[in-house]
C-alpha cells in the first residue's frame, strides 16, 4: 500500500510539472506570434505592374504590384486580370457546354481605400474622404505552394492612413481554386479609432453584368450575404468571361459588411466594413474570389469557402486567425488551468503532508 501510494504521489507531481512545461512552452509559442508583424517574410523583390499566380484550375490572376499613378479599381493589391491558360468545359446558355479558354475576368478587382470621416464608398481618388491604398512601392512573395514551388502569397508595404497602419497580402493557392485578399489595419495611436475599409471593383462585364446566385437563395445582393456570384450575361449561347463567385464574409462575425452595392447592368461593385481599433489593436478583413466555368460551380465553390476549409487558411498564423474581423476563423481557446512554480511547490507540500497522514493512519491500524 505504502508503494501505491508512493507512486500516486510521484505520478501526481510529474503531470503537474508536465502540464507546467506545457504551459510555458505554449505562452512562449504565443510570444512569437505575436511579435510578427504582417508581411514581415520577404523572399525578394516584386514586379512592377502585375505578379501572376495560377491557382490549381489553371486560372492565372495577374496582381498589381507598385502602381505609381493615382486609380481606383487597379489600385496596389488589386487583380488588374483572370484568365484561364487553357480550354475548359464553360456552359452556354442552352444549359450545354462548350470547350473555350475563358478570361476577361476584370479589369481591376479588390482595390481598396480607407474612410476615417464615416463615408462607405464607392472609393474615390478625387474626394478628401477616401485615402486609396496605393503608390506603396514594390511587393515581395512568401509561402511557398504545396505542388508548384513557388511562393503563392504576395505581400504588400505598409501605407499610413492617418493613424492606421494598412497593409494587403494576396494569397492563390496551387492546390484550390480561388484568391484571397488579407486586409490589415492597426491603429498606432493612444486613442481609439473607427475607420470604414471599401473595396474598389471593375468586373469588366459593363452593362451586361448579372447577378447569378447568392447565399440567401436570391439574385439579389443585400447585406446579410455572405457570397455573391456573377458573370458576363450571355451573347447568344455563350459568354467568354470566367463565372465568378464573391465571398464578403461569414455568418456570426464581429465585423459584418456595413455598406453593399451590387447589381445587374452595374460592373462595379463594391463593399464596405466599418470598425473600431482600440490603441495598438490589429484587425483584418478578409475576402475571397472563385473563378469557374460555370455558374453553378462559382455559387457551389463561393458557399464552400465561407466555411472556412482548410485550405481557405492556407499561410495564415494563429495569430492571423484570431485578428481576422468578418469571419470567426480562430478556433475556441481552451484554457487549461496551470500553476506558477510556487504554486507547484506548494501542491507537492500538500501531498507530502497528505501522504504522510495516510501512512500513519495505516500504521496504526496495522
Amino acid at each position: 500500500m505504502r508503494r501505491i501510494v508512493v507512486l500516486s504521489l510521484l505520478g501526481l507531481l510529474t503531470a503537474g510539472l508536465l502540464s507546467a512545461d506545457v504551459s510555458i512552452i505554449e505562452r512562449k509559442a504565443h510570444k512569437r506570434l505575436d511579435k510578427g508583424k504582417p508581411g514581415h517574410h520577404p523572399h525578394g523583390p516584386g514586379a512592377t505592374g502585375s505578379q501572376s499566380l495560377i491557382d490549381s484550375s489553371g486560372l492565372k490572376y495577374f496582381i498589381n504590384t507598385d502602381i505609381t499613378f493615382s486609380t481606383s479599381s487597379s489600385a496596389s493589391g488589386a487583380a488588374s486580370e483572370a484568365s484561364y491558360t487553357a480550354a475548359v468545359a464553360a456552359t452556354t446558355s442552352a444549359g450545354g457546354t462548350m470547350s473555350s479558354t475563358l478570361n476577361d475576368a476584370f479589369d481591376g478587382y479588390e482595390a481598396m481605400c480607407v474612410s476615417l470621416t464615416g463615408a462607405t464608398g464607392p472609393c474615390s481618388t478625387g474626394s478628401a474622404s477616401y485615402t486609396m491604398y496605393n503608390k506603396n512601392g514594390p511587393a515581395t512573395t512568401e509561402c511557398l505552394g504545396s505542388t508548384s514551388g513557388v511562393n503563392r502569397q504576395v505581400v504588400f508595404p505598409v501605407q499610413a492612413i492617418g493613424a492606421i497602419n494598412a497593409q494587403r497580402k494576396v494569397f492563390v493557392p496551387d492546390n484550390d481554386t480561388f484568391a484571397r485578399w488579407l486586409n490589415y489595419f492597426t491603429n498606432t495611436s493612444g486613442s481609439p479609432v473607427t475607420l470604414t475599409m471599401i473595396t474598389s471593383n471593375n468586373l469588366g462585364s459593363d452593362s451586361n453584368t448579372k447577378i447569378t446566385g447568392s447565399s440567401n437563395g436570391d439574385n439579389v445582393a443585400d447585406l446579410t450575404d455572405t457570397w455573391i456570384s456573377s458573370f458576363q450575361n450571355y451573347s447568344g449561347n455563350t459568354s467568354s468571361d470566367v463565372r465568378l463567385g464573391h465571398v464578403l464574409q461569414g455568418p456570426g462575425a464581429s465585423v459584418p459588411v456595413s455598406n453593399l452595392f451590387f447589381a445587374d447592368g452595374n460592373d462595379r461593385p463594391f463593399w464596405a466594413y466599418t470598425f473600431t481599433l482600440q490603441p495598438g489593436e490589429t484587425k483584418i478583413i478578409m475576402n475571397f474570389v472563385t473563378g469557374q466555368p460555370s455558374k453553378a460551380a462559382a455559387g457551389t465553390k463561393a458557399a464552400e469557402l465561407v466555411g472556412l476549409p482548410p485550405n481557405a487558411l492556407q499561410c495564415l498564423s494563429t495569430a492571423e486567425k484570431g485578428q481576422i474581423a468578418n469571419f470567426q476563423a480562430a478556433a475556441p481557446i481552451i484554457q487549461v488551468p496551470t500553476l506558477s512554480e510556487v504554486g507547484l511547490a506548494a501542491l507537492g507540500l500538500l501531498l507530502a503532508a497528505s501522504a504522510v497522514v495516510v501512512l500513519r493512519r495505516r500504521s496504526a491500524i496495522s
